[in-house]
């Protein structure tokens, strides 16, 4: 019989691969890191779970090295629920489903909500998953440049096929195409 916590880490799990799949992002692109505490009575407990996105440096490298670690949630132990911690910035209102209950902690530039699930609700990963799906959208890549050398075939397709999804989003030519403009094609009526 599985514990409480397998069952958690393969829900992630699934999730991950199925965002995975969808964006044609690298194994190992989402990450579950626990923290546990260094100080005090407390040391060596569980304090909070990260979900984190990894970028993978580009060009790729035999050390496969990351470029760039951001958390997406941090989720608190709890003994009633489900504790999840969202930077406000990343707070959108309309995900939260009504069986959530939601309390800002702190306000500021790094305030955080506080979204509290019961155990047994399947509205949690639902949750999580919608949660890392707009950060994947929203994602700021840890470089920022014009345009790669893949920039013929982009225009071409009229998107970008840089193999690196998550480095692209640091492209400038990406945006622009992804806003109707194609460089490299003749402009319609001139």
């Amino acid at each position: 019989m599985d514990t409480q916590s397998e069952v958690f880490q393969k829900k992630l799990s699934g999730i991950f691969v199925d965002i995975a799949q969808k964006y044609k992002l690298p194994e190992g692109t989402f990450f579950i890191k626990p923290n546990y505490s260094e100080k005090g009575g407390n040391i060596g407990k569980l304090t909070s779970t990260e979900i984190d996105i990894n970028e993978f440096s580009y060009p790729y490298d035999e050390q496969n090295k990351i470029a760039k670690c951001t958390s997406i949630v941090l989720l608190k132990p709890d003994r009633h629920c489900w504790k999840i911690e969202v930077r406000s910035r990343w707070y959108i209102k309309e995900n939260i489903p009504p069986s959530a209950e939601v309390a800002e902690k702190s306000s500021g530039a790094n305030a955080y909500y506080h979204i509290c699930f019961e155990f047994d609700d399947p509205a949690f990963f639902q949750y999580i998953h919608d949660t890392i799906i707009y950060r994947i959208e929203h994602y700021e890549s840890s470089v920022s440049f014009s345009c790669c050398s893949k920039f013929e075939k982009c225009s071409e397709f009229m998107k970008c096929i840089h193999s690196n999804n998550l480095y692209a989003k640091g492209c400038k030519y990406r945006i622009n195409l992804e806003n109707g403009r194609n460089y490299l094609l003749p402009q319609q009526g001139v």
